[in-house]
């Protein structure tokens, strides 16, 4: 995209301009996002113009530790899927909100393949730190105790039986001729490293947690409907993986203006609710009629994406014959299958 006096800064206005069109041409009940949304000026944005927002809460921030932490004195209502979540008030940036702190099954299952290889990185990677800092040699017991605790305010899972002892310092090389008194004393950090269960524990408790919040204040959502809601964003991400894609090619030439941004943003949004409708109507339509239409490896199913239906309607032909008879060449059955699910207008077409 072309190049702004201040990205991010334009990103931004580009974004609220193109909330208030869709505010303009189609009531938008909620705007789902990851994250990334999850700011103080976005909440802020968002709040003022009367839009309703269910987004990730990143796990990053001090509140959303704490509540996870608080986790196992928490009491959970089981939800749809091997879900379980419950509610929690709070304000963060000015706007009153909801947040759902949600145990997911699966996700925990998944996460604690990988707790024990974590834990051993993270133990490795405190040795390596712990060996450093008992090298460094100190002026006084004070300084070192200090660093001691310092270490120990950063470690995650590790713990240490450390101490501070005296290290005699003399004046030459080597070993110390007998009865040489030292110069002065110096003080040094040893100790043993370890894993108390009590962490280990407490990490184990808090797999497959993540919060999601919401401005919706009213009883009308549920647990339920907002985490349904939440998901669902997963299905428009799919449908923009194509800006990714090196067959979406846009010269920045035309989007030097935020004007010329947010137009094609606009159209972008279209084009995918095109898109979408298209593919729940297809597969709707597939499954109603009890049909079936081959995926790539020509097994079939019932729900084809719409990019792969377009793939295979590609090189069909019309063939115009004394400028009064048309023939479609190159039909399959396959798309054949496709247009009767679609009806008499798309058989029109193709006939």
């Amino acid at each position: 995209m072309g190049v702004l006096p201040n990205d991010m800064d334009g990103f931004k206005k580009i974004v609220k301009a193109h909330v208030n069109s869709l505010k303009a041409a189609q009531r938008c009940r909620y705007l789902v996002g990851d994250a990334a949304l999850y700011v103080q000026e976005s909440l802020s944005h968002l709040q003022q113009i009367n839009q309703l927002f269910i987004t990730r809460v990143p796990q990053t921030l001090k509140e959303a530790k704490t509540l996870i932490k608080l986790a196992p004195t928490l009491s959970f209502t089981p939800l749809s899927s091997g879900y379980e979540g419950v509610f929690h008030e709070c304000e963060y940036g000015g706007v009153k909100q909801k947040w759902l702190l949600v145990r997911s099954e699966q996700a925990a299952k998944r996460e604690t393949h990988t707790l024990s290889k974590r834990m051993h990185k993270q133990a490795e990677q405190a040795r390596k730190s712990f060996k450093q800092l008992s090298q460094k040699i100190f002026a006084c017991e004070g300084d070192a105790q200090k660093s001691l605790e310092e270490w120990k305010k950063k470690q995650i899972l590790c713990d240490v039986e450390g101490q501070v002892e005296q290290v005699p310092a003399f004046a030459g090389k080597g070993r110390p001729k007998k009865n040489e008194n030292p110069i002065r004393i110096d003080y040094q950090i040893t100790g043993r490293l370890f894993t108390p269960l009590a962490r280990r524990q407490a990490a184990l408790e808090q797999l497959g947690l993540f919060i999601i919040a919401t401005n919706d204040m009213s009883e009308a959502l549920t647990m339920d409907k907002m985490l349904s809601t939440y998901k669902s964003q997963q299905s428009v991400e799919k449908g923009f993986r194509f800006l990714k894609s090196p067959d979406f090619l846009t010269n920045a030439i035309f989007l030097k203006k935020p004007e010329r941004i947010e137009a094609l943003l606009m159209v972008m949004t279209v084009c995918l609710m095109v898109y979408a409708a298209l593919e729940h109507q297809i597969r709707k339509q597939l499954v109603e009629q009890e049909q079936y239409f081959p995926d790539m490896k020509y097994k079939p199913h019932q729900k084809p994406t719409a990019r792969w239906v377009f793939q295979c309607f590609q090189g069909i032909t019309i063939m115009y014959i004394n400028q009064d008879t048309e023939i479609v060449a190159n039909l399959e059955d396959r798309n054949h299958t496709i247009i009767d699910c679609l009806g008499y207008h798309y058989q029109k077409i193709y006939s």
